[in-house]
């Protein structure tokens, strides 16, 4: 097996509008830089298959822009279109660009997302030159006491966390990283550029590896560090990064693994209904977070969670159907299976199809290729602001993960 990696810089050189929260302060350009956006490419060959994997920082990415980003890349890349992953690390501190509209009232950035696509571009022409004959080696642990399921801090969570090495010559040359949380620990207020807990742990583990890992969240769409949160800010964001850090650094056993023989298999669930039918629910549930929203002395966390509820009711109103598909690929080899899912899984369901896989070692990359919401259990529908704010009806979530479970 080959493998190389590369790194480009997506620091924005004009205005930009941050994504990721409702508030008056997002309907203005970012004041500043905290950490430079980057977007990490993973390329990998086994045999004549070729993968590559494409971290970008960046709340989420659109089917469209995903085409776009890809037709590029044929341009620089021999590489078959379904072996193309690109995911978002979904920091609610980056800029407006990957989804091609309005976002809570943030305005896109279309003259950023052309820049950065060109950065990206340029950082991954000579990657293919770059493949070096690599051994791979996975350690894994748990994270407790950072982040957690956010409606119940005893509820299971996928607290499973990995780090795959690819090594030539003993030196580590690329790497992966997988732990699954909501890289929300800065709150509305934040006008600074961050890739968040994402970038933030990245950035420690790229000091202990001395290469930059392809670094993605998996089934967390209804975990975050919200009931551990001791802040939200700066402060807060190095104390959570250095926790989290130190128990990847914990992880001393590192076993040798095989990803040859690479097949891909891909799923499309098809989602349609009248929107209408659910209109009075949605009027109903808007109601009762402004009376929430009307109490005086709020929490931050609780102010956030009801006014971006409200909002995302009140586009739901202007729909009159629902049409989408859920898309993503399931990649096979040796000891691994590798499934891409476009949006934000819940983490129970994380766990179930972790269940269910064959293969010694399972991972899940989530916001990839597509944004289409949350997906989160038939049992939380009408008790929290994921279920409120999805687009996927009660029960087809667990219909879409039955049927992804059929391919491992």
């Amino acid at each position: 097996m080959k493998a190389a990696t590369c790194v480009a810089d997506i620091t924005p050189q004009t205005p930009v509008y941050l994504a990721g929260y409702v508030g008056e302060a997002r309907k203005h350009p970012a004041q500043g830089v905290h950490d430079a956006p980057l977007a990490v490419s993973l390329l990998l060959e086994t045999e004549s298959t070729r993968v590559l994997f494409l971290s970008i920082d960046t709340l989420a990415i659109s089917g469209e822009k995903a085409t776009v980003i890809r037709k590029r890349i044929h341009e620089v890349m021999d590489i078959e279109d379904d072996h193309i992953i690109i995911n978002g690390i979904h920091s609610h501190s980056l800029p407006n660009a990957f989804m091609g509209e309005e976002l809570f009232g943030t305005p896109d950035c279309p003259q950023y997302f052309v820049a950065a696509v060109d950065q990206i571009i340029m950082s991954i022409t000579t990657l293919s030159e770059r493949l070096v004959d690599v051994d791979a080696s996975i350690g894994t642990g748990k994270i407790h006491g950072f982040y957690s399921k956010r409606s119940d801090i005893h509820a299971p969570f996928e607290d499973n966390a990995a780090i795959v090495k690819f090594t030539h010559n003993d030196q580590v040359v690329a790497a992966m990283c997988n732990f699954n949380c909501h890289a929300t620990v800065l709150g509305p207020q934040n006008m600074l550029i961050t890739s968040d807990i994402i970038g933030e742990v990245r950035h420690r583990l790229s000091e202990d590896l001395g290469v930059i890992p392809y670094t993605f969240t998996g089934a967390s769409g209804d975990i975050s560090n919200r009931q551990y949160r001791q802040g939200n800010d700066f402060d807060e964001l190095a104390r959570v990064g250095a926790g989290i850090h130190d128990l990847f650094v914990n992880i001393k056993h590192y076993e040798p693994t095989s990803l040859n023989n690479i097949s891909i298999q891909t799923y499309d669930h098809h989602i349609a209904y009248d929107n209408r039918s659910y209109y009075d629910e949605y009027k109903q549930d808007i109601a009762e977070a402004e009376a929430i929203l009307a109490k005086s002395d709020l929490p931050v966390d609780e102010w956030k969670l009801r006014t971006s509820e409200k909002m995302a009711l009140e586009n739901k109103l202007k729909m009159e159907t629902v049409d989408f598909h859920v898309r993503g690929i399931v990649l096979q080899c040796d000891d691994f299976t590798i499934v891409t899912f476009p949006g934000e899984l819940a983490s129970k369901f994380g766990l179930e199809l972790r269940n269910r896989c064959q293969r010694k070692h399972f991972l899940l990359i989530g916001y990839t290729d597509g944004y289409q919401g949350y997906f989160i259990e038939a049992e939380e529908y009408g008790r929290t602001y994921e279920t409120k704010a999805s687009n996927t009806p009660k029960g087809e979530s667990e219909r879409i993960v039955s049927e992804i479970g059929d391919f491992l």
